[in-house]
């Protein structure tokens, strides 16, 4: 059998070896005792200098890799620079081995520095070359020993270390194409608030050199971590915590807020004066202190100036109008220890976009939008202005919206349509929720108040679903009272979920005392909510909590 005759095999050799061994012993037996010990110091000197040639081989190559061709990264250690830095260190050991002078601890580097040295006195000379010829005869030795016994050393570890790296490489083959396909699995659609480009994987920044990494993902440079061309390793993957990295748009470089976000991105449309600041202003506050009150969530603002202007518009208790004609962008993210898991991504869309050419642009936000917030102002009709003024005053009437919401809501409507692809046939089921704003005004308040709306429902069960239900109804019959029917029923042939608001961002008329928010969150809830996303649980939960 096969077997039988391997163990014969090995067998063999173990005896040789022991007739080797005992033919060697005998021999050195032979040997008179004062050289058989010198040639033990020889053989234990060169012995010594093969382990150190190969040490600082080793350790001037630790940091030898391989770069990439076309990128920042290096290959990984089982992927390629292992092999290079092997190849690297057995040239060098070989280099050491043969040079007699490098090691100063050696018969050979003494016997050389001492037959270099120079001396004006010739009794130094004199001794020094009595010394000389022993140490240069035990040099020689020690060469030949080093050299012979270091060649066969120096092939054997190198043959077993490459089978070492071929074992690795093979492994290394076969898991990353795990590691690519769940890496891949976890990638979230991602979309640049500047361009408005769509993506799965950002670029990342090296936090060690600055340098962006593109394709930063699981492959040959490494599965959990890669190793960059400053020499610092960084996370390359998903489950190593890539998204900690700072990361940017791979078509305009712009700086993401986070990547892999699974975020709720609305679009906050409106017309001037309308109220978007002062509501997004409102809810950010609330949201963002109820959930670092409790201490369930990390929360991560950005950018970090927006919402220091959005806090100072809280604290001044005055709205502002929405500033320049960009839309601009604001991040919420939360998650625990440091990585952020989920969040909100707001787009404050103001009313000259809209109504202008500018909107031609870059409106491709619209088409990757989880919900959408309309404002509308009550008091952009005259007869409502009126009311008020008769009720508490001119003064509750400064600083209202002079756009037509019917125009706002007919170009918005056109624009979605063109963008998303809806044809007139086919309804959106986008999330549409109608803000009423300044339901503080006392004469608005008595119509579609909370108390009011309570009212209703107490007073006729049979007629709503829910007290959800009776809010929806109450304001669509307030917004028909005054006029605004068309918008109402121009929403309602486009989108098929739309739920109406009674909100007040300020809670009171503009005096200067801080925010006293009413409603905020509940549209965002419902956003959320009709959109399956993790924030509708979040935004339940900082609801009840302001209450």
């Amino acid at each position: 059998m096969p077997t039988d005759e391997i163990r014969y095999e090995l067998e063999q050799i173990h005896l040789f070896l022991q007739k080797a061994m005992a033919d060697i012993g005998a021999f050195g037996e032979t040997i008179p005792g004062l050289l058989r010990t010198l040639i033990v110091i020889v053989s234990v000197v060169a012995c010594v200098n093969i382990v150190a040639s190969l040490v600082k081989a080793i350790i001037n190559n630790r940091a030898t890799w391989k770069k990439k061709p076309g990128s920042e990264l290096m290959f990984s250690f089982a992927a390629g620079s292992g092999q290079f830095q092997r190849s690297h260190i057995y040239k060098d050991a070989h280099k050491y081995l043969f040079d007699k002078k490098w090691f100063v601890f050696s018969f050979a580097g003494l016997a050389y520095r001492l037959g270099n040295y120079e001396n004006h006195s010739k009794t130094i000379t004199f001794l020094s070359s009595l010394m000389y010829l022993p140490l240069a005869i035990f040099g020689i030795a020690e060469m030949i020993i080093r050299c012979v016994a270091g060649v066969i050393i120096y092939f054997v570890t190198n043959l077993a270390y490459i089978v070492f790296l071929l074992t690795l490489w093979a492994v290394n083959l076969l898991l990353m194409p795990l590691f690519n396909l769940a890496d891949k699995a976890s990638w979230m659609t991602q979309h640049c608030p500047k361009c408005y480009a769509t993506f799965k994987l950002p670029v990342f920044e090296c936090p060690h050199c600055g340098t962006k990494h593109t394709r930063l993902s699981p492959g040959r440079c490494g599965l959990l971590y890669a190793k960059c061309t400053c020499g610092h390793f960084i996370p390359c993957a998903s489950a190593s915590k890539r998204k900690d990295l700072k990361s940017y748009c791979p078509k305009c470089d712009y700086a993401l807020a986070g990547s892999n976000i699974n975020a709720l991105t609305v679009q906050v449309i409106g017309g001037n004066s309308s109220g978007k600041t002062s509501f997004i202003a409102a809810f950010q506050h609330q949201y963002v202190e109820a959930i670092e009150n409790s201490g369930i969530r990390n929360v991560l603002t950005s950018p970090k100036d927006d919402f220091e202007e959005l806090e100072k518009i809280y604290h001044s208790g005055r709205a502002v109008k929405s500033p320049g004609d960009e839309v601009r962008t604001y991040h919420i993210l939360h998650g625990s220890k440091g990585s952020s898991d989920d969040g909100i991504v707001i787009y404050d869309v103001p009313d000259e976009v809209i109504l202008s050419e500018q909107y031609e642009r870059n409106p491709l936000n619209l088409a990757y939008s989880d919900g959408i917030i309309i404002i509308i102002d009550p008091l952009s009709v005259r007869s409502v202005r009126k009311e008020c003024e008769a009720t508490t005053g001119s003064t509750s009437t400064n600083g209202f919206s002079d756009d037509s919401t019917e125009d706002i809501i007919v170009h918005f409507i056109n624009k979605y349509s063109e963008v998303a692809g809806r044809t007139a046939r086919r309804m959106s089921d986008t999330p549409v929720a109608v803000v009423i704003a300044k339901t503080d005004l006392t004469s608005i308040q008595r119509k579609i108040g909370t108390v009011k709306i309570k009212a209703e429902f107490s007073a006729n069960q049979n007629q709503y679903l829910s007290l959800d239900d009776a809010r929806d109804k109450v304001c669509r019959k307030y917004l028909a009272d005054i006029g605004l029917a068309n918008a109402v029923n121009n929403l309602d042939s486009v989108f098929s979920k739309v739920t109406y608001f009674p909100v007040s961002s300020i809670g009171h008329c503009e005096n200067g005392s801080p925010f006293d928010p009413q409603n905020i969150v509940a549209p965002m809830r419902w956003l959320a909510r009709q959109s399956h996303n993790n924030i509708k649980d979040l935004a339940a939960f900082v609801e009840e909590k302001i209450r």
